[in-house]
């Protein structure tokens, strides 16, 4: 059975596009059947960061019913394989967010993890995707604005009966006194901090190449961590 899990954060910025990337390839390279949904329509990057531009199967022209799904999913040279958005703003207009469950639909069965880059925000396409997820992992920042706004992003969740797969630390300093601590975010969220990702320049390296961190440095602190989030979700299955 298919596992869709979404990647939700409530504020943007966070970094969820580049974790979403990461972990699909760490997920990859466990030998796992993943795809990658870009599902922010209005401000799509997951194709963007892996150098399809002008892609000419999206999301959006499968909800349109003019492409396949076969016609919308692309293999990078990392091995990660992913449905793009488009970029153009008047696909993004003729696209109705409530049809966002026809990918749901035509998806299960078809790989055993189904990663969904959500946008940010509790806005309409948040609330459709999470209405047809299986779990919600969560990414912040080590702030307390990022941390509250996951806060409602965890309720919001819930309302749609998504297990949360836990919490990804992303861009942090370790810093001390201007971080907020991992046990203060927990006690705050009330779920684990399962990875913590540190903001190196190596994501700027893989960005400036159309590549991911845990491909291009599969050795480094970065790609252990995400390596960790892929082995828990491997090995922790939501509740019945």
């Amino acid at each position: 059975m298919t596992r869709f899990i979404t990647l939700v954060s409530g504020k943007g910025g966070v970094g969820k596009t580049t974790a979403a990337l990461n972990l699909s390839h760490a997920l990859h390279k466990l030998g796992k059947q993943v795809i990658l949904v870009d599902a922010n329509l209005a401000t799509p990057n997951v194709g963007l960061q892996l150098g399809l531009i002008q892609p000419e199967g999206t999301l959006n022209k499968f909800l349109h019913q003019k492409k396949g799904l076969h016609e919308v999913i692309y293999q990078h040279e990392s091995g990660v394989t992913l449905i793009p958005s488009s970029l153009n703003l008047k696909e993004y207009q003729k696209t109705n967010p409530h049809k966002l469950v026809e990918i749901f639909e035509h998806l299960d069965d078809v790989a055993e993890f189904v990663i969904i880059d959500a946008p940010s925000g509790l806005g309409i396409e948040v609330n459709e995707i999470l209405k047809h997820s299986d779990e919600a992992l969560i990414v912040i920042n080590p702030n307390l604005s990022s941390v509250m706004d996951a806060l409602k992003t965890i309720q919001l969740a819930h309302s749609h009966h998504n297990t949360i797969a836990g919490i990804i630390l992303n861009m942090t300093h370790f810093a001390g006194w201007n971080e907020m601590k991992s046990e203060e975010i927990q006690k705050i969220l009330k779920f684990p901090i399962i990875a913590s990702i540190k903001y190196d320049r190596k994501f700027r390296k893989a960005l400036m190449e159309q590549d991911l961190v845990h491909h291009l440095f599969p050795k480094s602190k970065i790609a252990q961590e995400f390596r960790k989030v892929a082995r828990h979700l491997s090995l922790h299955k939501p509740e019945e």
